[in-house]
C-alpha cells in the first residue's frame, strides 16, 4: 500500500470528504451524518485509530469520532494516560455512519455496509500513511480483511505488534462500556502504555529492534548483579522478600536519580510489585543461587560462586547498600508494609479502593511509575526521613521512599 505523495494531503482529504458527502451506497445509512471531517484529527499523525462505527449518543451527534458519550470519555482518559491528545492522532471508523435498528438503538454494521465503506477506509489509510494502525474492537479488525486478508483475532492478538499489508498493526479492544466486560479499563491502560513505547508521535516507530537483544542482555546482567548483591547480603531470605527489596531499590533510585537500577518491569500482582520473569531468571542462574521451600514457600540463598563484575557505579552501590542496611532485617510482613507505603503502591491501592482492577498493571515500567503512566501526573514533593548514620545515609539524608501525604 503506497501513500499519497504527489498531491498535498489537505487537497486529497478535501476530495475524500466530497466523495463521502454524496455517498449513497448503503440504503439504511445514506441519509445519516458522515463522521469524517477536519475534526477527526491530525492528517500528519503517526498513529491512525480505527473504531467500528459512530455511536448514536456520541459521534452520531457531535460529528467527532469517539466523542460525546461514555466511550469518548474512556478514549480521552486512555489517551491522556500516556500524554497524548486528539490533536496528536487521527481517528476514523470502519463505517462512517451510525447504524441503528428499528427502535433507534445502535446496531452492528452489516457485512455489506462494511464492504461499502471499505473504499473510504482504504483511501483514508493510504492518505494518512501512518506508522501504526490501531484497531479498536473486533469489527474494526475484521474490516481490514476486506482490504487485505489476515488471520488475526482480537482475543489472541490484542496488544501485539503485527504486520499487515506492509504496515504495522496494533489491535486493541474497544473502550465502550459493554466492551469493558472483556477487557477492563485498567488493562486497556496497560495496552496504551505499550503502544506509547512502540511509536513516538513525532518520530514514528521507535528504533529498537537492532539493539533490543543487547538492551535485554544488559537488563538481565543488571538484574543478576542486583539479585546477587541482595541475596549475598541477606544470606537467606524468602522469594517474596527478595522481590520487595528489589522493588525498593529500583523505585528508590528512580525517585532519586530519574532511572531505576535494574531497568525491569514490576507488575501489580496479588503479593504486591513483582518482576514476572524473576523466578525463571533465578532458576536459569542456579550457579549463583540455591532455591528451596519451607511450608511450600520459596526461599533463596547464595551459592559460593562470585560474579566477576557487579557492573554498578559507586553511586548505585551506595544506594543499594543503603536500602539493604535499612530494610534487609525486616520481616516479610514489615517489608510488605514498607512497600505498600511507597507512592506507586499507595496510588494503586487508591484506585483499587475506587473499584478499578489494577491487577497486572505496571507499578514500575523501567524508568517510570504507575502514577505517570496511569494518570499522567506524579508527586514531586517528598520529605526526608533518613537519620544520620552511615556514609550512604548521610549522602541520602534528604531522600524518602514515601510521599508526604
Amino acid at each position: 500500500m503506497s501513500c499519497i505523495q504527489d498531491i498535498n494531503k489537505e487537497v486529497a482529504f478535501a476530495r475524500l470528504l466530497n466523495s463521502v458527502t454524496y455517498c449513497d451506497l448503503c440504503e439504511r445509512l445514506c441519509n445519516k451524518k458522515k463522521v469524517l471531517s477536519k475534526y477527526n484529527g491530525n492528517l500528519k499523525s503517526k498513529v491512525l485509530f480505527i473504531a467500528e462505527a459512530p455511536g448514536r449518543l456520541g459521534a452520531g451527534c457531535t460529528g467527532i469520532p469517539l466523542c460525546g458519550d461514555k466511550t469518548g470519555e474512556n478514549f480521552e482518559l486512555l489517551l491522556s494516560s500516556i500524554g497524548w491528545s486528539r490533536n496528536d492522532v487521527f481517528i476514523t471508523n470502519a463505517i462512517l455512519c451510525n447504524p441503528q435498528d428499528e427502535k433507534g438503538n445502535n446496531s452492528t454494521p452489516t457485512k455489506d455496509e462494511i464492504e461499502n465503506c471499505s473504499y473510504y477506509l482504504d483511501m483514508t489509510i493510504r492518505l494518512l500513511h501512518s506508522d501504526v494502525i490501531v484497531t479498536l474492537g473486533a469489527k474494526a479488525l475484521e474490516a481490514l480483511k476486506v482490504l487485505c486478508k489476515h488471520d488475526y483475532q482480537l482475543n489472541k492478538d490484542v496488544g501485539n505488534y503485527l504486520n499487515w499489508n506492509g504496515m504495522k498493526l496494533f489491535p486493541l479492544y474497544h473502550m465502550g462500556p459493554r466492551a469493558l466486560i472483556h477487557r477492563s479499563l485498567a488493562n486497556q491502560r496497560a495496552d496504551f502504555i505499550k503502544l506509547s513505547h512502540l511509536v513516538d508521535l513525532t518520530e514514528g516507530i521507535k528504533k529498537k529492534r537492532t539493539t533490543a537483544n543487547k538492551q535485554n542482555a544488559q537488563t538481565n546482567d543488571r538484574l543478576l548483579s542486583l539479585a546477587k548483591m541482595v541475596v549475598d547480603y541477606c544470606r537467606d531470605l524468602s522469594f517474596f522478600k527478595l522481590t520487595k527489596l528489589l522493588y525498593l531499590i529500583d523505585f528508590g533510585f528512580l525517585k532519586q536519580s530519574g532511572e531505576s537500577i535494574s531497568g525491569n518491569i514490576y507488575l501489580r500482582m496479588q503479593e504486591g510489585p513483582w518482576i514476572p520473569s524473576l523466578q525463571n531468571f533465578i532458576k536459569q542462574n542456579n550457579s549463583y543461587f540455591i532455591t528451596y521451600f519451607v511450608n511450600k514457600k520459596p526461599y533463596i540463598r547464595p551459592q559460593q560462586n562470585e560474579l566477576k563484575d557487579l557492573i554498578f557505579t559507586e553511586k548505585e552501590k551506595a544506594f543499594i547498600y543503603f536500602i539493604l542496611d535499612k530494610y534487609a532485617t525486616h520481616s516479610d510482613a514489615a517489608i510488605k508494609t514498607t512497600v505498600y507505603l511507597t507512592e506507586p503502591m499507595k496510588y494503586v491501592l487508591r484506585q483499587e479502593k475506587n473499584g478499578m482492577n489494577m491487577l497486572k498493571v505496571p507499578v514500575l515500567y523501567k524508568d517510570d511509575t504507575v502514577i505517570n503512566l496511569h494518570a499522567s501526573k506524579i508527586h514531586t514533593a517528598a520529605k526526608g526521613d533518613v537519620s544520620e548514620g552511615t556514609a550512604s545515609e548521610v549522602q541520602l539524608k534528604n531522600y524518602s521512599l514515601f510521599s508526604d501525604e
